[in-house]
């Protein structure tokens, strides 16, 4: 009787301090994450734009990882988190399972110690296999892994991988066809991209070969990042059950399937002919993304955000040049303002002012070096730009309306 007592009481003990680890654990903040995952240019900080806009005035961080060293995609999510920039984390110039993993740790504990925190979207590069991250995220008992968002690109699946077809054939590890198909298949969410680009035929095709790949996701078709949020974030945490592809490596690189970048910063504008050119009749097979800020010579108003991924080719507007400002007569500037404003854009550049091309491309090595100097030769020599400042018009092949972001 006296050793049963001595056991049961002892029991109770231990099964105290269990039900109190629980308790403090179940007390404890758990932030609620969703990954937006997918290959280089399917849309994915297009998606995360809309979805910020769209859970305003929800207090809604963001960690955007870009293999470049370039960070178009955060300055872009900053943009739309204007007087938020505390909510962004940039994380370039590597993957979150690599070199940047202990980084990627700390952004997700100081995310998860802000209790005013809504929920946290991470974008990831396009080069990054899920396997890590999956990974990583799940061993966490601070987060509710809430979803993991796969961006198709339906028209780079369309042209060059066979519809999707080919992502069905076995492939070596270090295949770019194993990239996007991990990718593919870590999903609990998976997005079609660039959908009105597509005959109805040539989507059903794609949607069927996605289904073979991941039966268990959700398939949705848009266009533009138009998607409703509540299909997205808010899933009651789907991504904590979903399965990694194959083993997991020590670390997740890029470079492991040749995928590396480079930036070209200039001053000089684009002579817009040459520029058109190059991307409709040579751009190189081997790069597989490039994208940053530019100008035309044709255009010295307007700052351009160059977005191409494989076949596809975009140009926004983002705004105005402080030059173009100053340029331009209908500006309403007060003498003072005018004055602080032509001394800024002196300080920048004697004849471009603060207008500048900042572009970023990534792909293989050898595509990477031809790309450059076909890059280089469209921008404008010294004879061109100066007959620019004499004010000489440039034939302009590109679209005279631009899609505003």
């Amino acid at each position: 009787m006296s050793k049963t007592s001595t056991n049961t009481t002892s029991t109770s003990g231990h099964r105290g301090r269990v039900d109190g680890r629980a308790a403090a654990l179940m007390a404890r903040r758990r932030l609620p994450v969703t990954v937006i995952s997918g290959f280089l240019g399917a849309g994915k900080t297009t998606l995360v734009r809309r979805l910020i806009r769209d859970l305003a005035p929800q207090r809604v961080a963001v960690i955007v990882n870009d293999l470049s060293e370039l960070p178009v995609d955060a300055d872009l999510v900053r943009e739309t988190r204007e007087g938020h920039d505390e909510l962004v984390v940039n994380l370039h110039r590597g993957s979150l399972g690599g070199t940047l993993r202990e980084a990627f740790r700390g952004a997700l504990d100081a995310m998860v110690a802000d209790e005013q925190l809504a929920h946290c979207l991470i974008e990831t590069s396009g080069g990054t296999h899920p396997d890590r991250l999956v990974a990583d995220l799940t061993a966490r008992d601070d987060i509710v892994f809430d979803g993991f968002v796969t961006v198709v690109d339906g028209l780079n699946l369309l042209r060059d991988f066979d519809g999707g077809r080919a992502l069905l054939a076995p492939s070596a590890p270090d295949d770019l066809r194993a990239l996007l198909t991990a990718q593919v298949v870590a999903a609990s969410v998976l997005i079609v991209s660039k959908a009105d680009r597509l005959r109805r035929a040539e989507a059903e095709s794609i949607l069927r070969v996605l289904r073979q790949l991941n039966a268990r996701a959700v398939i949705i078709t848009a266009a533009y990042g138009h998607v409703d949020p509540k299909r997205i974030v808010g899933l009651g945490g789907v991504g904590q059950r979903r399965r990694i592809t194959g083993h997991v490596t020590a670390e997740d690189e890029p470079a492991r399937f040749d995928l590396g970048s480079e930036v070209l910063l200039d001053p000089r504008p684009f002579h817009p002919q040459r520029l058109h050119a190059l991307f409709t009749q040579a751009l190189p097979v081997g790069i597989h993304r490039s994208k940053g800020w530019l100008w035309l010579a044709s255009r010295p108003l307007d700052v351009l955000v160059w977005s191409q991924a494989g076949s596809y080719l975009g140009l926004e507007w983002a705004g105005t040049w402080k030059a173009g400002v100053l340029a331009d007569p209908d500006a309403r500037l007060r003498p003072e303002e005018r004055q602080a404003l032509a001394v800024h854009v002196q300080s920048v550049h004697r004849v471009f002012g603060d207008r500048h091309c900042e572009m970023t491309f990534i792909g293989h090595a050898n595509a990477r070096a031809a790309f450059r100097t076909q890059l280089e030769a469209c921008l404008c020599t010294d004879r061109e730009i100066d007959a620019w400042t004499q004010g000489a018009s440039f034939d302009d092949p590109w679209p005279t309306r631009i899609r505003s972001i």
